[in-house]
């Protein structure tokens, strides 16, 4: 599956961490977070406790009293002399409203005095522990690795503050999206999220999901203490699906706590309900972000032992599902195939009252989908031959080409995208092409399938997707199948200068800092690439410092590959260039390289050509060192060695690896002249800071807020439709 925040904020480097805090924050939760009507929080959780029952606790706890809990103290100096006292409100409520039972438990606890771990999760806007952890046992909970308390095992996070520091609401908004965040991540199940912020005389609920966030206005939950205990019991609830859980995935635990084995029902390609086995030996792959698809994919085995992948999402109306995709692709070689799915198991809209009053941009409905697909071979980037790369490669570029012919474009080429088929794969089976989150129908384009720089993984865009940053929107050309090709060149690049021949990671060279610029911001992602792409010495040192395993079968591959999509990138740049290009059509998304894309079998057959000729070389290569291997042997000197490198993480959408930017670029030497637009420039403003405010567009500035604004232009989202 794809890998990665879909989804990176990348920043000046002259920000201070407070921006990037504030620039990560924003991409997690949205640009414009609402603050809903008073009456949200008071219609939640009414079926928990009668108003007769919650008189009744009111009456015989005596917590309450003349209008104030009790317990809670009306001057305190520091926020943690408010920890214990509503701790042990939270918990009376608890005891007397049975929100325990011998299955599943809650406990409120004071972290001031109880360790709390923190998952190492970066977040920049966030590393504080919860003030109030609610320990939570159940189907859905375990213990965190040597630990008592953690996000592991916890159904809600709560933070007390003083009354004077209560306007903060960007602080807040932080930590409790920190903790969300963290949730999420770790209740992998987690449909929601949801958390109190207390001072001695307020309460405030922030709600998280996919959509991104909302708050309420802040209560006196000591002259609504219904208002209050039905938060209360609705953030401790043992009721899953009520606390935010999908319920369809179920655990059991062992007696230290943790979780043994599990279960994940669906429907099956009959409507029927089935029941797949998740494989606690591989963890789930989970998005990082807060807002977004939230992509979750689950490793899982049926009733026979056979092997398959749950993918859970929340999507927009905006594009084609991928289940329609992929359903249209069936029994297409080198594709992934679906058994089944299930659309719109819930929306958002669901979880958040009415939104009528937001902002027209504050909130973008999302529904769940699940779709089980077969399993396959891992990432292309695991290997241990140039035969497997190459005909994992060559394999992914013809199920490319059989997309097309079913009129899909892929627009996603990236290492988690191309897997290796299951071992002893044939041709046309040994890569294979997952990952249709972002492709689009090419026989009926709209407006958003305009090549967009903020789609797809960054470091592998073509030239012409790169550009787009600078390009008015209906100027902007539909993304094709040519800019998905020049995607597999880069890559194959990738993978040559990243690893040597047998999988290992390569020694570090300076050709890797040129790879981490195209991880940057579009403009300098865009000169680099350029200048790689038409700089002979770019094409000399890639040959000079590839593992000499590849130099045989992939030397002269590199060369061509380059080459051919060099002539294209120019073609395509001629194009866009020329004043007088095709018109547009209907509904303003211009065509400039129908001429171009006219040539699909002869692009194709090139390429596909040139791996079957390095295959060749690999296949001989790998006879003789097969040849070698079982002559005699002949003592070599000793050299010391890492037989298992750290490897460090694929760049992803979700959290690229910023590495080190290389000192400056080789220049190019070529007769192409050097582009107008690569000299790299700030990039376009963007909308996308907090937005705090009042329902009904009455919204009161936060000071901090108002300074953010000058942010925006210095923040570049990633998109995650």
């Amino acid at each position: 599956m794809s890998s990665g925040s879909d989804t990176t904020f990348w920043v000046d480097a002259s920000d201070s961490l407070e921006e990037k805090a504030l620039n990560e924050l924003a991409q997690d939760v949205g640009g414009d977070v609402p603050e809903t009507d008073a009456l949200w929080a008071a219609s939640l959780y009414s079926d928990l406790a009668t108003d007769a029952a919650i008189g009744g606790y009111l009456g015989e706890s005596g917590e309450s009293h003349s209008g104030r809990w009790r317990r809670v103290p009306e001057s305190p100096k520091h926020k943690s002399e408010l920890s214990g006292p509503l701790s042990n409100v939270v918990n009376s409520i608890i005891e007397h409203f049975g929100a325990s039972g011998p299955d599943a438990a809650r406990e409120a606890v004071d972290t001031h005095t109880a360790p709390f771990k923190c998952e190492a999760v970066h977040t920049a806007y966030f590393s504080a522990s919860p003030d109030i952890a609610v320990k939570a046992s159940g189907p859905s909970f375990s213990y965190p690795n040597e630990a008592f308390l953690g996000f592991t095992n916890v159904s809600a996070c709560f933070i007390t503050k003083l009354h004077t520091n209560a306007s903060n609401v960007l602080d807040d908004l932080a930590q409790t999206a920190g903790f969300a965040k963290k949730m999420f991540i770790y209740q992998p199940n987690r449909l929601f999220v949801r958390s109190l912020v207390l001072t001695e005389n307020q309460a405030r609920l922030f709600h998280f999901d996919r959509s991104g966030a909302q708050y309420t206005p802040p209560f006196d939950f000591h002259g609504k203490p219904h208002m209050f205990i039905r938060l209360v019991l609705g953030l401790c609830t043992t009721k899953e699906k009520i606390l935010g859980l999908d319920d369809s995935i179920q655990w059991s635990t062992g007696s230290d706590g943790r979780k043994v084995n599990g279960t994940l029902k669906t429907l099956d390609s009959d409507n029927t309900i089935v029941t797949y086995n998740l494989m606690m030996s591989e963890c789930p792959f989970v998005r990082t972000g807060i807002r977004g698809r939230g992509t979750i994919c689950w490793p899982v085995t049926n009733a026979h032992g056979e092997k398959f992948v749950v993918k859970d999402q929340w999507i927009t109306g905006s594009r084609t599902p991928q289940f329609e995709l992929l359903a249209d692709a069936k029994h297409l070689p080198g594709v992934c195939h679906m058994v089944s799915y299930q659309d719109n198991r819930t929306q958002t809209k669901e979880f958040r009252g009415s939104t009528d009053t937001f902002d027209k941009d504050a909130f973008q409905n999302r529904r769940a989908t699940r779709i089980v697909m077969k399993a396959y071979g891992p990432s292309i980037e695991k290997f241990s031959s140039p035969e497997q790369v190459l005909g994992a490669l060559r394999d992914a570029i013809a199920a490319h080409r059989a997309l097309l012919s079913r009129n899909i474009v892929h627009r996603d080429i990236s290492p988690g995208n191309v897997l290796r088929g299951a071992p002893g794969a044939k041709e046309g089976s040994r890569g294979v092409l997952v990952d249709l989150d972002t492709a689009l129908r090419c026989n009926k384009l709209a407006a958003q399938d305009r090549a967009n720089f903020k789609i797809g993984t960054r470091m592998f865009q073509s030239l012409m997707v790169l550009k787009t940053w600078k390009m008015v929107q209906h100027e902007s050309p539909a993304q094709n199948y040519l800019d998905d090709l020049e995607a597999f060149f880069w890559l194959f690049a990738y993978l040559l200068l990243t690893y040597k021949a047998d999988g290992k990671r390569a020694p570090t060279n300076h050709m890797q800092g040129w790879l981490a610029s195209w991880l940057q911001e579009p403009s300098l992602a865009y000169y680099a690439k350029y200048t790689f792409l038409y700089s002979i010495r770019a094409a000399a040192e890639t040959q000079r410092l590839m593992d000499d395993g590849w130099r045989y079968s992939c030397a002269d591959l590199f060369v061509e590959f380059r080459d051919y999509m060099s002539k294209l990138a120019t073609q395509k740049e001629d194009l866009v260039s020329e004043e007088n290009g095709e018109p547009e059509v209907a509904d303003g998304l211009p065509n400039k390289f129908s001429t171009l894309l006219e040539n699909i079998d002869e692009h194709y057959d090139h390429i596909l050509g040139l791996f079957d000729v390095a295959l060749d070389k690999a296949k001989e290569g790998g006879e003789t060192d097969r040849a070698q291997d079982n002559a005699p042997s002949v003592p070599q000197p000793t050299t010391t060695s890492n037989d298992s490198p750290t490897k460090a993480p694929a760049p992803t959408k979700d959290a690229p690896t910023p590495l080190r930017q290389p000192h400056s670029l080789p220049p190019a030497v070529t007769n192409r002249p050097s582009p107008r637009h690569a000299t790299p420039l700030k990039p376009p403003h963007t909308q996308f800071l907090p937005h705090l405010g009042a329902p009904n567009g009455a919204r009161k500035k936060q000071s901090l807020t108002n300074r953010l604004r000058m942010l925006r232009g210095r923040a570049r989202p990633v998109d995650d439709h």
